[in-house]
């Protein structure tokens, strides 16, 4: 491209696989961590334990939520990353066409 500018889609593409393994990986906390109920014995017998339950189950629910907008996040953000590798790439092949090269 004129100017110096240029775009390395591959480096695109790499950069969507890593976006995209941590979107794996936030995933898989949030999967593990829903499993985490604990019994409301595990907050003992004082007189606030069943608050105790209460808000630890609602914390458990709210940043299994948070985990999951982070992960779908994530996969958008990969999925305009690979939209743009593709379309830098679409209008290299035009500029290319146009100019005649590689041919």
């Amino acid at each position: 491209m004129s100017g110096g500018f240029n775009v390395e889609q591959s480096a695109l593409h790499a950069y969507v696989k890593a976006v995209e393994a941590a979107a794996g990986r936030i995933e898989a906390i949030r999967s593990r961590t829903q499993r985490l109920e604990l019994a409301q014995q595990a907050f003992g017998k004082l007189p606030q334990s069943d608050d105790l339950k209460a808000d630890y189950d609602t914390q458990r629910q709210e940043s299994g939520k948070d985990l999951q907008d982070a992960v779908e996040t994530l996969h958008s953000t990969a999925e305009a990353l690979r939209d743009s590798a593709d379309s830098y790439e679409a209008v290299e092949n035009e500029n290319r066409d146009i100019v005649g090269g590689g041919r």
